[in-house]
């Protein structure tokens, strides 16, 4: 075979190349770990059971914010519909009206609700009627970029009353 000393740049260079790649990934990790994977937890998570010719509906849920960071939402995703977005009812005078969000901050250490009359994820265009009992897998978008999935369970409208 060649002799060694043509083999020696290689398996340095080799070596170099290892330990750099096992660094990136280390440290890349250590970035990502440190993002506060949005310390999001989404729980009692429903979605509204409406008629069949309802093409829109409503998810309701508590978000905690267990991180030391506010997290900011910017959005929602539902396979089940073309379209999620983030509402509130808001007094105009005196009419309710509901209003588009396009951030609601869940600030750090603290859970917010979002329940009938207030925050809450509409949701456009199902693609087919919801059941009773049904599991839908949801998803809030967060301003960095992260995914907060989730599963909400379909609820008739009297049976999430807020007392």
């Amino acid at each position: 075979g060649p002799p060694r000393s043509t083999l020696f740049p290689y398996t340095t260079l080799f070596r170099s190349m290892l330990l750099t790649s096992r660094a990136l990934i280390t440290t890349t990790l250590i970035l990502i770990s440190n993002i506060a994977l949005a310390e999001l937890h989404v729980t009692q998570a429903k979605i509204r059971l409406l008629p069949p010719s309802v093409p829109n509906t409503s998810a309701y849920f508590e978000i905690e914010n267990s991180g030391e960071n506010d997290v900011t939402l910017v959005g929602g995703k539902a396979d089940i519909a073309n379209k999620v977005e983030l509402h509130n009812h808001i007094m105009s005078g005196d009419v309710m009206r509901m209003e588009k969000q396009s951030a609601v901050i869940i600030p750090a250490g603290k859970t917010i609700t979002f329940a009938p009359g207030g925050l809450h994820m509409m949701i456009f265009g199902l693609k087919q009627p919801l059941k009773k009992e049904q599991i839908v897998p949801l998803a809030l978008m967060t301003k960095d970029g992260q995914q907060i999935k989730f599963d909400a369970h379909v609820v008739s409208p009297n049976q999430h009353r807020h007392h």
